[in-house]
């Protein structure tokens, strides 16, 4: 908001805000000011995940009716984290929800939502958390394990039929054990005519499989060019919006990135985890006081 109010335009690491009331804010800011502003989901600009959604919306795996998504990093939290450490401070916002369900959440918007026409969004309205589970860290009662269950009205790409997504996350257990991969994949986008599997860590992938009904399974490598991380692609893009003028990327919509967060909000609230009111709140500027 301090740079908003300057005059500067915002790219902002995930997760923008803790709740999408502070973020609804955000962008009405913007908007009033003319100025761009992104929520930074590195993993959406990866040629990879360009990809994916691409054989989504050339009918590749016919219509995608289930995708589930993981991504849990496997460290005992009592011995990885101090309670002070943002990932299991609950003044932080921590927890594996905003931190690494995210990336989920990202997985399952951008295969299932963000395929679909603006039209058939409009048509079907918002998905719903139909279930939710939630394992709290013992010292701090942030959430250590998280598993959403979620029911899109429309399906991708023609929107035939209703679909279910499955979101995870979590501590004490891991997406790779070994770190070779033997676990398999941790994304997997379910059409009725095949199938898309992406290959962990989900927020740098660098591989993915495309099995059909009928035709070849297919494997595809996208490393990561001149031993960069791979931060660049979105940053490319938020310059390009920059230079062009737009106020927001069509990659990351403020309207698609408010919907991830209100998901996460309706997460915490059927599994009872808050935040202290002084990182919930929406007034501006907040009053912060030490401990």
């Amino acid at each position: 908001m301090l740079c908003l109010e300057a005059g500067k335009s915002v790219l902002c690491e995930k997760p923008l805000t803790v709740n999408a009331e502070q973020m609804k804010i955000l962008y009405k800011t913007a908007k009033a000011k003319n100025l761009f502003l992104m929520e930074a989901v590195w993993t959406r600009y990866f040629p990879l995940s360009i990809a994916v959604r691409e054989h989504i919306t050339s009918g590749d795996i016919g219509e995608v009716l289930r995708v589930s998504a993981d991504l849990s990093i496997g460290v005992i939290p009592e011995e990885e984290f101090e309670t002070s450490h943002r990932m299991v401070n609950k003044d932080l916002a921590g927890g594996c929800l905003l931190d690494l369900g995210i990336y989920s959440l990202t997985w399952v918007f951008q295969t299932m939502w963000h395929t679909l026409s603006q039209d058939l969004q409009k048509q079907g309205g918002k998905p719903k958390v139909v279930g939710t589970a939630m394992t709290a860290e013992p010292r701090t009662g942030v959430d250590e394990m998280t598993t959403m269950l979620l029911e899109f009205p429309k399906s991708t790409p023609s929107g035939m039929t209703k679909a279910h997504a499955v979101a995870t996350t979590a501590m004490r257990v891991g997406f790779d054990p070994d770190g070779r991969n033997s676990a398999g994949p941790t994304v997997r986008v379910q059409g009725n005519k095949g199938e898309l599997q992406v290959y962990g860590p989900i927020y740098k992938p660098t591989g993915y499989r495309l099995i059909q009904k009928e035709g070849d399974v297919k494997d595809e490598r996208f490393e990561v060019p001149g031993g960069g991380h791979g931060m660049f692609w979105e940053a490319d893009e938020a310059a390009r919006c920059w230079r062009d003028g737009k106020l927001e990327s069509a990659g990351m919509s403020w309207e698609e990135s408010t919907l991830i967060m209100e998901v996460m909000d309706e997460v915490r609230k059927q599994s009872g985890l808050t935040y202290p009111e002084v990182i919930e709140s929406t007034k501006y500027p907040v009053e912060l006081k030490a401990k």
